[in-house]
């Protein structure tokens, strides 16, 4: 996503306001704070399209004059988030982060299998890390790759 578009980060946030992936470069930006504020953000917009005869709005901007944030659903339980700048073409990152929504839409739906612990008493699921081990190579940007993958 950020190769694609040249934004400067992207977050895949659950819908509690928990970062579960970043990719991009952005040390001032306190991502902690942003998947919460996001995410609060979100339920208070969800409330609006009710009023308004929505059941909700599938995807936020919020334009500043340097910097904007594209703000999409992923699925049931999550959000994706892209901050990017000015010179960045909006209808692209709205593209691009429909793509990775879907193709992570997709990841996030599999079903899960189940496996016993180490100790053999708690049944944990082995898709979480797998996933998660996928979105994050879904979000990372190499140097080496030619984008031709990326999303």
């Amino acid at each position: 996503m950020v190769g694609a578009t040249g934004a400067l980060i992207s977050l895949l946030i659950s819908r509690e306001g928990v970062c579960l992936s970043q990719a991009g470069e952005l040390t001032s930006l306190n991502t902690t704070a942003l998947a919460a504020l996001v995410a609060g953000m979100f339920a208070a917009t969800k409330e609006v399209a009710t009023i308004v005869g929505e059941n909700q709005f599938s995807i936020l901007l919020q334009q500043g004059d340097r910097r904007h944030i594209h703000i999409s659903l992923v699925g049931k339980r999550s959000m994706m988030v892209i901050v990017f700048e000015d010179y960045t073409r909006i209808g692209k990152v709205r593209m691009e982060a429909k793509k990775a929504g879907e193709a992570i839409s997709r990841i996030l739906e599999m079903p899960v299998e189940k496996a016993p612990d180490e100790e053999g008493e708690i049944y944990l699921p082995r898709f979480k890390e797998y996933a998660l081990n996928l979105v994050d190579r879904i979000f990372r940007v190499d140097e080496e790759d030619d984008g031709a993958h990326q999303l």
